[in-house]
């Protein structure tokens, strides 16, 4: 089965070059535009507007998404803020583990992440696990450690997407986590970058897979919203 798949930080709506305001319109036509399969998002939520009430709904409905899952990392006040997962198919076995803040220095720099887990319901059995890492080793160690106990003992297909914050700078992630996971660029060996978008300059964006999926190819989209530039997959299972 051939799917498409893509991870994409949308800025909690802010577009970047964009008058720098809340957009979720301009998002919404950048997910519509990648027509993924299943696609992960991160930095979604902080305030709303007053004409959306849910975000990850409101982005579901305006690009054609029947399934969707938001899992909520932090409040900022009393917005709610987190990633989420659209999938055009039935999307079954969700998890959120929460990566919570466990040191009380630097207010606002550390703050609470999570991993969403969750099975996409297809012929054959896929997992998807999203996730967006802390800016420091110490918070990307935290919750890598508990990506892998997350997929210790599992046979299944899994994608493991993100804004991981990690450059190609800085040991990779393969080598942190220590799992039997590939990343998508290097198998198509594509040295691509998604940040900053206006000109991008290094990856921060990564799509993972196990076997036995397939890599098909692998792009970025260059669309005009948020900081980040989208990160695309085709895969076969």
């Amino acid at each position: 089965m051939e799917l498409k798949v893509a991870t994409y930080n949308i800025r909690a709506g802010l577009s970047d070059g964009y008058f720098k305001k809340k957009n979720y319109y301009k998002a919404a036509e950048v997910v519509t535009e990648i027509n993924a399969d299943v696609i992960s998002l991160n930095e979604v939520g902080k305030r709303i507007p007053e004409q959306i009430r849910e975000h990850a709904g409101f982005l579901a409905e305006q690009c054609g998404y029947k399934y969707y899952h938001f899992a909520k990392a932090a409040m900022f006040g009393p917005y709610p803020y987190g990633n989420a997962l659209l999938s055009k198919y039935p999307i079954d076995r969700l998890s959120v583990i929460p990566v919570k803040k466990f040191i009380n220095i630097l207010p606002g720099i550390y703050e609470p992440r999570c991993i969403l887990s969750a099975q996409i319901r297809l012929d054959k059995p896929l997992r998807v696990i999203c996730t967006h890492l802390g800016l420091f080793p110490d918070e990307q160690q935290l919750g890598i450690s508990k990506v892998t106990e997350l997929l210790k003992g599992s046979s299944v297909p899994t994608v493991f997407m993100g804004d991981m914050n990690i450059s190609g700078s800085k040991p990779t992630i393969t080598t942190k986590m220590g799992l039997n996971m590939q990343d998508a660029c290097v198998l198509r060996e594509r040295h691509l970058k998604t940040y900053p978008s206006a000109r991008p300059t290094k990856r921060l964006d990564y799509i993972f897979v196990n076997d036995p999926i397939e890599v098909r190819d692998v792009y970025v989209v260059d669309a005009a919203a948020s900081d980040h530039l989208p990160l695309v997959a085709e895969i076969s299972i």
